[in-house]
């Protein structure tokens, strides 16, 4: 029987987040993953702390953005490789009103004084990009380069003796006392970071976790683009040579990992009311992101089997949002420490 103090189930970026901090505190573990439709592999990893619907301030934002890179330049060092990627944001205004508001919050607002530009002509440089009326630039932005990350860390796990490339089968556990027996593994805790796929696991299958289907395309256009995300109706990031990412469609109609037309249609028309210029689409996927009724993580004990623990609902910000919650979920598990009240499991503990 193999003993390990942690078994974590799901590779995406909060169960990989989740190992990277175990193996920093030497504590030991194990994955198991399957890699099967994981919607972090797919993911732009933009990291913004603003919202650009309202021009407002992501919760916690500079909190989560000092520790995005953090733990991801630990990752760099780890696997001796790039994956954080600066550069800025631009949202195409869509009328005199939204730049108007822009600006006030830029030169008023104190939490959005230090991530909002006053300069609204940056993409006024750039021919190809349709924006008569400006944009507004946000600072403290980019990306993670999340697709190559995940494979690259679940090789070193894979070289490393800490990767089980399964299916998680719940006919195989065992709870007894404060441990779990998976398989010929018994471990003190076991962590589900399944994402969606946590509706179906038996334990945790009441919790309000909505699946949202997003479509995604990489493109590639010869056009002179600037170094930045491009936010109109769709966004436009750069991935290098000439591609770009463009995305994504959220859908609660249809949860299913079925590349449509019709998303991919108007994925491309979005850009295109920007976009002076054709692109070609080179891929495009699909998949399904886990999103909680409030809006916020789910992180904690199952009320009943304390050995089963919860790392779930980063929805569309997980990014940013997994490292500062694995700070939380690891600071309660190691040190009995109060897990953040707005995204403690406890908040649904009556549907258990």
């Amino acid at each position: 029987m193999k003993k390990v103090e942690y078994i974590i189930v799901g590779q995406g970026v909060a169960g990989s987040c989740m190992a990277m901090k175990l193996l920093q505190e030497k504590k030991s573990f194990v994955v198991i993953d399957h890699h099967f439709h994981n919607a972090s592999a797919i993911a732009a990893g933009i990291f913004n702390p603003v919202v650009l619907k309202r021009f407002s301030l992501v919760w916690n934002a500079t909190h989560q953005i000092n520790r995005l890179q953090e733990v991801f330049g630990e990752f760099e060092q780890l696997l001796n490789k790039k994956y954080i990627y600066n550069f800025p944001v631009y949202r195409i205004f869509n009328d005199e009103q939204e730049k108007k508001t822009w600006l006030k919050k830029a030169m008023t607002h104190p939490d959005l004084i230090d991530y909002l530009s006053t300069d609204t002509n940056q993409l006024n440089h750039y021919s190809s990009i349709n924006n008569p009326i400006g944009s507004g630039e946000v600072l403290h932005t980019g990306r993670v380069d999340l697709t190559n990350l995940l494979a690259d860390f679940k090789n070193y796990l894979a070289e490393h003796n800490g990767l089980i490339d399964e299916t998680f089968n719940f006919d195989e556990l065992k709870l007894e006392d404060s441990k779990a027996t998976y398989k010929n593994i018994e471990a003190n805790k076991i962590i589900f970071a399944e994402g969606y796929n946590i509706l179906n696991n038996p334990f945790f299958k009441n919790l309000p976790v909505i699946g949202v289907k997003g479509e995604v395309l990489k493109v590639e256009t010869d056009v002179n683009l600037p170094d930045a995300v491009v936010k109109g109706k769709e966004f436009l990031m750069p991935l290098g040579n000439n591609q770009y990412f463009v995305g994504a469609t959220y859908d609660r109609d249809h949860v299913n990992y079925e590349k449509t037309e019709t998303a991919k249609y108007d994925l491309v028309n979005g850009v295109q009311q920007f976009l002076n210029d054709e692109i070609e689409v080179i891929e495009q996927h699909a998949s399904i992101r886990p999103t909680v009724v409030d809006r916020r993580p789910i992180i904690g004990p199952h009320p009943i089997y304390e050995q089963l623990i919860c790392l779930n609902g980063m929805g569309t910000r997980g990014t940013m949002l997994a490292p500062v919650m694995v700070d939380e979920l690891y600071n309660f598990l190691a040190h009995n420490q109060p897990i953040n009240k707005e995204a403690t499991i406890e908040r649904f503990y009556e549907r258990f």
